[in-house]
C-alpha cells in the first residue's frame, strides 16, 4: 500500500510543481510588488503591446559586434509606490528578450530627495 502511495505521489508531483498560474498579457498592475511579480514572464514584444514604446530606450552593444547584449527601457508614470503615488520614472533593464532588473525612480530629470526602489527579477 505504502508502494502504491509513494507511486501515485511521485507520478503526479511534477504536474504540481510545473503548474503555472495563467498570467493576463493584455495588462500589467500599476503597484510596484504586483508589477515586479508579472513582469518576469513577459518579454519585449508582450511589453510593447501591453505599455507601448518607452519613452527612452538605449541598447548596450559590444563594440566589435555591434551585438546588443541588452537594453534600457524607461517609461513615465506606470507604477505605484506603497503610498500609492505614482513614480515619475520606471526603468526596465533587458539582457535578451527578458526584463533582469525593474528600477522605480522618483525623479525626472531634476533632483530628487526621494530613494529608489530597485528589484533583481527572479525567473520562473
Amino acid at each position: 500500500m505504502k508502494n502504491l502511495l509513494l507511486a501515485m505521489l511521485l507520478i503526479t508531483s511534477p504536474k504540481l510543481f510545473a503548474y503555472e498560474t495563467d498570467i493576463n498579457k493584455d495588462s500589467l498592475p500599476v503597484d510596484e510588488k504586483s508589477f515586479i511579480e508579472v513582469i518576469k514572464h513577459f518579454n519585449k514584444d508582450d511589453i510593447l503591446k501591453v505599455l507601448g514604446e518607452p519613452a527612452s530606450k538605449e541598447d548596450i552593444k559590444v563594440k566589435s559586434s555591434s551585438e546588443i547584449l541588452g537594453s534600457v527601457w524607461q517609461y513615465h508614470r506606470i507604477n505605484t509606490s506603497a503610498d500609492g503615488n505614482y513614480y515619475p520614472t520606471t526603468e526596465l533593464d533587458f539582457l535578451d528578450e527578458f526584463v533582469e532588473t525593474v528600477v522605480f525612480i522618483n525623479d525626472n530629470g531634476e533632483s530628487s530627495k526621494s530613494p529608489s526602489q530597485s528589484y533583481k527579477i527572479q525567473k520562473p
